[in-house]
């Protein structure tokens, strides 16, 4: 599918960067999403992009039935062209762990950026997602390609690799962790997106830090809950929400309810099922998975019919993992019950609280039991007023500003590390 260029893009805001009278080009790959994988967070890249460099022509590449879903969702944005190209594959079905048949699928993927970008006057390449092969091979030749920045986007790959590594030497050594301890060229940026992660990386990585920037995870104003939430006088209702996967903590969600026999909670569970958890007895739940995954109006809706978010993840896996679900729940301004994390906590240090952090699955336990409905109304006006204000902080025309200038600051450190 492609979408050519049409229209103007002047707008009624003046845009936040200034360009020269010849168009840049930003070339954008995602090659690890397909169909409605990361739609949300991909409109919201092209937006800020847009809003930073109104007068730039977009290029965005990914797999087919993802980028048919893309392209309407942005419709209204001049100079973008969406086009198909091959995932990330491995050979024969290999897992993409194995170093070799990781790096033979990077390299295709590198091939499809170098023949994008040859010869163009390019002032950012953005890849939307990446594992350890796509950053050894992509993220460590990229001087060789080009001499733009590129920005790396990191969703959920670091927190997987950082909660389980392989026992297997040769796999452990070329993980993505291990590809971490080295550090980056200049003209290479790894974008964290959200508050917290950076140190966090800074704590454990310390090569690869000064690579590390910080974008908030935008949040589209299409996608804000249409009515303000209220504590009802019924029933508390909590809430799991996602891929009700073991290491999304499902299995403690569904020991929380168990455990629970108060009339006055009940749980939900707002995602898809998954084979790692139907064996369990879920018929404490008020709402139960979904075989397939959610249309996302009806996922939008559904959040909407809950009080509060509970994400039993591990608290270190949030360290390093912007979550689309903490986006999801903040759109829809729903506080959250959560592991205490790095993220949450710097999130809570810059705009005030938006929950409950607990210790532990049995901090969990003993405040879901002990839940008060007196306290809870008390406390849900101001999580609230806060999550209402990162909303509004997280708008992409609003990030766009911060964006631009972490796009400088890589182009900038680039010239003067070749001056030296």
């Amino acid at each position: 599918m492609i979408r050519e260029p049409t229209g103007s893009s002047t707008r009624a805001d003046a845009p936040v960067c200034q360009t020269a009278a010849q168009p840049l080009e930003i070339e954008v790959f995602d090659f690890l999403s397909f169909d409605h994988v990361h739609l949300p967070f991909n409109e919201g890249y092209l937006r800020i992009l847009k809003a930073a460099y109104p007068d730039d022509r977009i290029s965005f590449r990914a797999a087919k039935g993802h980028v048919e879903r893309l392209a309407p969702r942005v419709a209204d944005l001049a100079d973008i062209t969406f086009r198909p190209c091959k995932s990330f594959e491995t050979p024969f079905g290999i897992s993409h762990h194995n170093p070799l048949a990781g790096r033979w699928a990077a390299r295709q993927c590198l091939d499809v950026i170098a023949r994008h970008t040859a010869g163009r006057r390019v002032r950012l390449a953005a890849l939307l997602g990446f594992n350890a092969s796509l950053l050894a091979v992509i993220g460590h030749r990229w001087p060789t390609i080009s001499s733009a920045p590129l920005h790396m986007i990191l969703h959920s790959h670091l927190g997987e690799a950082m909660a389980w590594r392989s026992r297997n030497p040769f796999i452990r050594a070329a993980d993505l962790v291990s590809q971490l301890m080295r550090p980056l060229p200049q003209s290479v940026r790894i974008v964290a997106l959200e508050l917290g992660m950076k140190e966090a990386i800074a704590d454990s990585l310390p090569a690869v830090a000064p690579a590390i920037v910080t974008l908030e995870h935008p949040i589209l104003s299409s996608e804000w809950t249409a009515n303000p939430p209220l504590v009802r006088s019924g029933k508390v209702k909590i809430g799991f929400v996602g891929h009700a996967r073991r290491a999304k903590g499902f299995d403690l969600f569904v020991e929380l309810a168990k455990s629970c026999s108060r009339d006055d909670i009940e749980f939900h569970a707002i995602g898809h099922s998954s084979p790692e958890t139907d064996h369990l007895d879920t018929s404490k739940l008020a709402r139960n998975l979904s075989e397939m995954p959610l249309l996302r109006d009806d996922y939008l809706a559904a959040l909407e019919e809950i009080d509060l978010v509970c994400l039993p993840l591990p608290g270190h896996v949030y360290d390093f993992t912007g979550s689309g679900t903490v986006s999801d729940a903040i759109a829809a301004l729903r506080p959250l019950i959560v592991f205490r994390n790095r993220t949450i906590e710097a999130m809570s240090a810059r705009y005030g609280p938006i929950g409950w952090l607990v210790e532990g699955r049995d901090d969990l336990i003993r405040l879901v039991g002990g839940l008060d409905p007196v306290d809870f109304a008390r406390r849900h006006s101001c999580w609230v007023n806060n999550l209402r204000a990162i909303r509004e902080a997280r708008r992409p025309e609003l990030l766009a500003k911060s964006y631009a200038a972490s796009i400088r600051m890589t182009d900038e450190s680039r010239h003067d590390r070749s001056r030296e």
